[in-house]
């Protein structure tokens, strides 16, 4: 390990890639582009799907549910197929340029309330939403996965994902003022479908700038270099046709790295509790309150203070690392949430507070999270040879959406099974049930995030040792390559 610690270090780690200020203002697209369906459909898809498009509480939370089987299935599966194609344009690229109209096109059909018979319904959302689910893993996953290739240099990862965090600040404003853009759009369920329209065309123009300005780096001389240190640390000619037992090992190596395991809990129990925080603020404020209009104005400032969140992160992953500033915010972001469970009906004022403080502290984790994801690829590289990128983003995918589906969901499940009717007012077991899965349940699930990270193992330290030997071993298989004669 070098001496002088992570950030001497650092410094010292000259030949290791970087990535350029273009290459990551391109890769924040991709903040805007996933979070754009995602945090809408966080904070509106239940209430939406119950309130609007009139489906049974108990049929919407199945469905979230039920979709994820979905899934586990076809996510893997992605993550293997993205690993192991290689084309002009790249790995992950062509995934991006010709699935994201598909994803559009899902956006805009999961938010449209078609005349239909009420069976014809349900099976019209069924089909729709996992669609929508199978084809956004088809670009979410080859996307991510361009975050452990864009910059070899642990510390900068940090700073690629403080800036992808930052660009998500436009979808949140787009969730924010969501009822009064639906309302702009036409209001009622033809504003909710015209409103799919507008996201499902941004979706598709973020992912494409994505695609563009990842040509520097998502390139087929990668493809051949991974391929010649895995064949090396095999004992087998890069030449090999790889067979499907192959495959099979290698997807049951990614899976028995200890750290990817661990960071796919984390992201599980965060998304969960955000995702539940966002998916009950609707019946919160509208059924606990009485004030629906009060969503704007939280929301709204909730969002400037997210956006702190991205850049306070590189000053403390400076500070303390990425590991213990994890454990430090997301102990941090506990607070408000239990704070107002003890304050008999809070105000504007009161509520606006703590939800902004909440979001500033779950801003910094949520941008650790993906910061660490190239640490853990780097991690299953330097043990197995084996760069299994996409596999490890499907992996964190799947997590991330049964973290979302269950903060979707359960407050849907559990307020139909008290007794909730929509647009009525509700009893008080009902609110009282609002009100725990708003501020208490997110709690629970954040002291998982706390305890996940402390069982991981990867410091920045030791994450910048690793990519200095995976450096060494590329600049090898790059010269092998090159006695080779082979270019394509």
């Amino acid at each position: 390990m070098t001496k002088g610690g992570p950030y001497m270090a650092q410094q010292q780690a000259t030949k290791l890639r970087k990535a350029s200020l273009i290459e990551m203002l391109g890769f924040g697209f991709v903040g805007i582009g996933s979070n754009i369906p995602f945090v809408f459909m966080g904070s509106y898809l239940s209430f939406f799907y119950t309130d609007i498009f009139g489906l049974a509480p108990a049929i919407a939370s199945g469905l979230m549910l039920a979709s994820k089987i979905v899934d586990a299935i076809i996510d893997p599966f992605i993550g293997v197929v993205a690993d192991r194609v290689n084309t002009k344009f790249g790995r992950y690229r062509p995934f991006l340029i010709v699935m994201a109209p598909f994803w559009g096109v899902c956006i805009w059909a999961v938010f449209s309330t078609p005349a239909l018979d009420p069976t014809l319904k349900v099976i019209y959302a069924c089909a729709a939403y996992i669609l929508y689910v199978i084809i956004s893993s088809f670009v979410i996953i080859p996307a991510n996965s361009l975050a452990s290739i864009i910059t070899e240099v642990p510390k900068q990862r940090s700073t690629v994902q403080a800036i992808r965090q930052g660009c998500a600040v436009i979808p949140q404003l787009m969730s924010a003022f969501a009822l009064p853009l639906v309302e702009l759009c036409g209001g009622g369920q033809q504003g909710w479908s015209n409103y799919g329209i507008i996201m499902g065309a941004a979706v598709c123009l973020c992912y494409w700038a994505v695609a563009w300005t990842a040509r520097t780096y998502d390139t087929p001389q990668l493809a051949q270099i991974e391929a010649v240190e895995a064949s090396k640390e095999e004992g087998v000619s890069h030449k090999k046709k790889e067979t499907f037992g192959d495959i099979v090992r290698s997807t049951i190596d990614t899976f028995k790295n200890r750290e990817l395991l661990l960071l796919s809990g984390i992201f599980f129990a965060s998304l969960a509790s955000t995702g539940l925080s966002g998916a009950i603020n609707m019946y919160y404020f509208t059924y606990v309150l009485g004030h629906q209009e009060w969503i704007v104005a939280t929301t709204a400032f909730g969002v400037v203070t997210a956006l702190l969140g991205p850049v306070l992160t590189p000053i403390v992953t400076n500070l303390w690392g990425k590991r213990r500033s994890m454990m430090i915010f997301a102990a941090a972001a506990i607070v408000p949430n239990l704070l107002v469970v003890f304050i008999p009906n809070p105000s504007v004022t009161i509520l606006t507070l703590f939800i902004s403080i909440a979001n500033l502290f779950n801003g910094v984790v949520g941008t650790l999270m993906w910061a660490m994801i190239p640490d853990v690829v780097d991690w299953g590289e330097y043990n197995t040879g084996v760069r299994a990128n996409g596999l490890a983003q499907a992996a964190v995918q799947l997590m991330n959406q049964f973290g979302q589906a269950l903060g979707q969901a359960l407050p849907v499940a559990v307020i139909g099974a008290l007794g909730y009717v929509a647009n009525q007012a509700q009893t008080p077991v009902v609110n009282g049930a609002i009100v725990a899965l708003r501020w208490i349940a997110p709690c629970v699930l954040m002291l998982l995030v706390i305890v996940f990270t402390k069982m991981y193992r990867l410091t920045d330290e030791r994450s910048l040792a690793i990519s200095e030997e995976l450096r060494h071993r590329h600049e090898a298989a790059e010269t092998e390559l090159a006695g080779t004669g082979i270019d394509e």
